[in-house]
């Protein structure tokens, strides 16, 4: 953290926002995410990590920035053409010694097929493949930390807000959190039953006492990625009021959701909405330049 700088703000009255890259710089929740393996393969001698994304991947980004960090080698494959000019977030992790192979998107789709992983460790026989988004038991427990780092360094709150993409950060919070709470996922994508049925698999049975949760659907603005000129204004607006830094795939969503929950129901007296990080994506924006 930088002297002075908080890990959390209020927003207005009964909203808060809890900044984890004030925690992890350049990492936010794929620092809880990505942990557990990090430590597995220094004790057991594995390398290098494999795992895939996007062209923008915050999961890729990360990844490759904390293997540097462990010295250890790390593979992305990335959903789209080598010969195309490299993003910026590609040109990151390779500065941090990633490899870089591609697939098609017609190969991508095929991701959650059986086999899949097996054929992108084919050539690293001594690795250990990451899934997307770092979303395996594995990286779910690792989630219990951020929700211990929310008890030690946050505000109390009765509702805890976060943005939603393969569904990982919000399982782990779910089962790690011990007090009443209602979460509320704000899911980057229009379909939410992949995200629902992983948390749904991987949470039943073991939530404590007051715990429950809903994972909203992306309504407002377009859908994955999309950005249009009102999600713009409404960023420009936010970051003007409350002088902070959105991206428009995930955090600016959750935030916008957070306040207009907060202005239409009283139920609860305290909301935190949690920024998960990945400023490194708007970049890829044009128009928040």
């Amino acid at each position: 953290m930088k002297p002075g700088e908080k890990v959390w703000q209020p927003l207005q009255p009964g909203l808060s926002i809890f900044f984890l890259d004030r925690l992890h710089p350049n990492l936010g929740n794929k620092a809880y995410k990505l942990r557990p393996v990090i430590e597995r393969a220094l004790a057991q001698g594995c390398s290098p990590l494999v795992s895939l994304g996007g062209a923008w991947s915050n999961h890729l980004h990360a990844l490759a920035q904390m293997g540097q960090a462990a010295g250890l080698a790390t593979v992305g494959y990335v959903r789209g053409d080598a010969a195309l000019p490299k993003t910026m977030m590609l040109e990151d992790v390779a500065a941090w010694g990633m490899t870089l192979r591609f697939l098609s998107r017609g190969e991508y789709r095929k991701r959650y097929d059986a086999g899949f992983a097996q054929g992108l460790m084919r050539d690293y026989p001594s690795g250990i493949f990451v899934p997307e988004g770092g979303t395996d038991a594995e990286g779910i427990a690792g989630v219990a930390q951020l929700v211990a780092d929310l008890s030690d360094h946050g505000p109390r709150f009765e509702r805890l807000v976060l943005p939603v993409g393969t569904g990982g950060t919000m399982a782990g919070v779910l089962l790690a959190l011990k007090q009443a709470c209602h979460v509320v996922g704000v899911s980057a994508l229009k379909r939410v039953e992949a995200q629902q049925n992983l948390i749904d698999s991987t949470t039943s049975g073991r939530l404590h006492e007051g715990v429950s949760f809903e994972v909203l659907p992306e309504t407002q603005f377009g859908g994955y990625a999309a950005c249009p000129n009102a999600l713009v204004q409404r960023i420009n607006d936010l970051e003007a009021m409350f002088d902070l830094k959105l991206e428009p795939i995930y955090t600016a969503k959750a935030v916008i959701t957070a306040l207009d929950l907060v202005q239409a129901q009283s139920r609860f007296s305290e909301t935190l909405v949690l920024h998960t990080g990945g400023l490194q994506g708007r970049r890829g924006f044009a128009a928040l330049a």
